[in-house]
């Protein structure tokens, strides 16, 4: 590997696609991280980070929370002011096919500030990413589009979406009362009539609590976990196609539909 710039990111999110980015010429040191509940928590903490390190922050509100402030810390860059939504659901936005190809543009913008002389290269990374991205879910669309899902995930709705997948429930007030803790029977009810036609449950981190603590321990619910923030996000996505393709197997042998 060449020697290169040592980046600190914020997020995971951000620490996988500054990777990817980055390429040889860059190392990416995440400060936070995933935990065994895939719950993003502070790996490093303020004190161990140096005034002049190089630093990539989501917005002011992320990089504040974290402790670091523009003042002070000539090498923090924020990819925005303030990001247009809700951070809350990180996970959703940083899964978004349509969202990351502006993550990555602004990434991009933060390494060349921090390195002009290889943006050339930074630029050939981020054109790879995009077209590794469309392809990625052109993969998805031939392999789901108009499969069922019974998504109750808080952070992979937008991968579903993107593969044109048909998502239950169709009605948005049930799954706003589930969020809230109403009726769980009848959850319990359509879950298992999902089931029952091997339409696939998933649930994911960033479910709703009620309805994670309600599901959690149901066997025939998919959970999917976070990614290795080591791992390639695009290989990662592609991979999370696959196991819903896979998990869709019995669905597909119930209604008569070919196995490729």
């Amino acid at each position: 590997k060449a020697e290169g710039l040592e980046i600190m990111a914020t997020s995971p999110w951000m620490t996988m696609i500054t990777r990817f980015i980055g390429g040889v010429y860059v190392t990416v040191k995440p400060i936070s991280l995933w935990n065994d509940e895939g719950k993003i928590v502070r790996k490093i903490p303020l004190s161990s980070i140096k005034k002049d390190a190089s630093i990539l922050a989501l917005d002011e509100k992320e990089a504040s929370a974290l402790g670091l402030k523009k003042d002070g810390r000539p090498n923090l860059f924020l990819l925005y002011g303030k990001v247009t939504f809700d951070t809350a659901k990180m996970d959703s936005h940083m899964a978004d096919p349509s969202v990351l190809p502006f993550i990555a543009q602004r990434i991009l913008t933060g390494l060349s500030s921090f390195d002009s002389g290889n943006y050339p290269y930074f630029q050939r990374r981020l054109s790879e990413f995009q077209t590794r991205l469309d392809s990625t879910v052109l993969v998805g669309r031939q392999l789901l589009k108009g499969y069922p899902v019974f998504d109750l995930t808080g952070g992979a709705t937008p991968l579903f979406v993107a593969a044109g997948c048909r998502l239950l429930p169709e009605n948005p007030a049930l799954r706003k009362a589930w969020e809230r803790g109403e009726d769980f029977e009848g959850l319990l009810g359509e879950v298992k009539t999902a089931l029952d036609k091997k339409i696939p449950v998933i649930l994911d981190s960033a479910s709703p609590k009620p309805i994670f603590d309600l599901l959690k321990e149901e066997k025939n619910v998919l959970f999917l976990s976070t990614p290795d923030p080591e791992q390639d996000l695009l290989l990662f996505f592609h991979d999370r196609y696959l196991l819903f393709w896979n998990r869709l197997a019995p669905y597909r042998q119930r209604h008569g539909v070919p196995q490729c």
